[in-house]
């Protein structure tokens, strides 16, 4: 009897609660560690945000006030009463309502939306214009051949990708980044969960690809581990035969003076590609939240950045970093004139017994020089590991050529030609 009971209380008990649909309570009957998340964020508390003075200010209402920010969006369904920033003003209800959700969850589900379009409708303007940075694509002076950005559409970009594994799913699109992120591992993809290139609906890398959304934080607390999910080179390794290696930038981060303890703070990514500044009250400057993630060191060492670092290096450490780009700038250049001399080395010794080590040592040298160069940072990721890196792509090109010129020596083609000789001659006696 107790079995036919239960669920009737239950059922009763949702009926009680249907007019309330839009409460984050009755949502925590059946999304509790949702709920949780939320309950512990910045968005519950966006009442209290300023000390309370946000629901004095219309401007600030807006974003901060929950039946505000429908009214902002036209919806029909607005409360009166003074909530923050709850479910509902993320989860789009289905046409039906949310009573026919909580009747058959299933069926009327809420809208997820994971487009950047979605939080920008309150992270933007002058006190915090995340969406405003993030949008680069969105710029007229944005160039899609020399310019990459998170906001960059890959259907749009790269659409060879659509027609690749889920792998590449994984961090060109918002869908895959989420499941992927469950697994906090760098090098763990979670394929089982990533969706299929042609069920992808946000191509971009949006903000709830980085930012968990009931709790405001990151996926991974981390941040490096977070940005090193897709930023590191998929096991690229110097194996005689690779010669690509692409965004190798956890690789080269790991065993700097970011990572070892040698820096006095520890530093993570967010640090140097999110240098960020607060609003102006004074002056009326935009603020500046780092959404672009370049690497800008007239904000990252003013004093007006956030971070901390003006401290210890201010303004003059923004030349010394300069020179140290420079620096190995002018020795990628000077190894890509070796490459191409021990590339027309590597030709002349095809044919030879010398060529599969040339061969070798050619694309170990390609491989070395790609890494520094697609890191993209001019050494500043990790200054020893570019130098170690470059003196060894050096070395295998110089070998490439050595080996070429030997062989070139005035005589030893007939000394080749001879020994060939010989042997022919020794066969020939044998098989009488």
């Amino acid at each position: 009897m107790l079995k036919y009971i239960c669920p009737a209380l239950f059922i009763l008990l949702m009926l009680c609660t249907i007019s309330e649909a839009w409460q984050p309570e009755t949502c925590k009957n059946c999304h509790l560690e949702m709920y949780e998340k939320w309950n512990a964020s910045a968005h519950a508390e966006s009442l209290k945000a300023a000390g309370g003075s946000v629901l004095n200010i219309e401007e600030c209402t807006k974003c901060h006030l929950e039946s505000s920010i429908k009214e902002t969006w036209g919806r029909e369904d607005v409360e009166t009463t003074i909530e923050p920033v709850t479910c509902e003003v993320c989860h789009n209800p289905p046409a039906e309502g949310y009573d026919a959700h909580i009747s058959e969850p299933s069926y009327y589900a809420p809208e997820v939306n994971f487009s950047a379009e979605m939080c920008g409708n309150c992270h933007r303007g002058e006190h915090h214009p995340v969406i405003e940075e993030w949008n680069e694509f969105n710029d007229t002076n944005f160039n899609i051949t020399t310019m990459s950005s998170h906001s960059e559409p890959t259907d749009i970009a790269e659409p060879y990708i659509l027609g690749r594994d889920k792998s590449c799913v994984s961090c060109k699109a918002t869908d895959g980044a989420i499941p992927n992120l469950e697994d906090p591992d760098v090098f763990g993809l979670n394929l089982h969960e990533v969706p299929e290139p042609s069920d992808v609906s946000e191509w971009r890398i949006a903000c709830v690809a980085c930012h968990e959304p009931h709790s405001a934080g990151y996926w991974i607390e981390d941040d490096v581990l977070l940005c090193g999910n897709c930023h590191n080179s998929e096991h690229a390794a110097p194996d005689g035969q690779t010669t690509r290696v692409l965004h190798p930038q956890w690789e080269m981060y790991n065993g700097s003076i970011y990572d070892t303890g040698i820096h006095p703070i520890d530093i993570g990514c967010s640090n140097c590609h999110m240098a960020m500044q607060e609003y102006n009250d004074t002056t009326e400057e935009s603020a500046i939240t780092g959404h672009t993630f370049g690497f800008k060191p007239e904000i990252l060492f003013s004093s007006n950045a956030t971070n901390g670092c003006y401290d210890c290096h201010q303004e003059v450490f923004i030349p010394v970093v300069e020179a140290k780009q420079e620096l190995i700038i002018g020795r990628i250049n000077d190894l890509e004139a070796t490459r191409i001399n021990a590339n027309k080395s590597l030709e002349e010794l095809n044919g030879t017994l010398e060529y599969d080590a040339a061969l070798t040592d050619y694309n170990n040298a390609v491989f070395y020089l790609e890494a520094v160069k697609t890191d993209g940072s001019h050494g500043i990721h990790n200054m020893e590991k570019a130098s170690d890196y470059l003196d060894t792509s050096g070395e295998l090109f110089d070998s490439v050529i050595e080996r070429q010129a030997t062989i070139s020596e005035p005589g030893f083609e007939l000394i080749l030609a001879v020994i060939g000789l010989l042997t022919a001659l020794w066969i020939v006696k044998k098989r009488k």
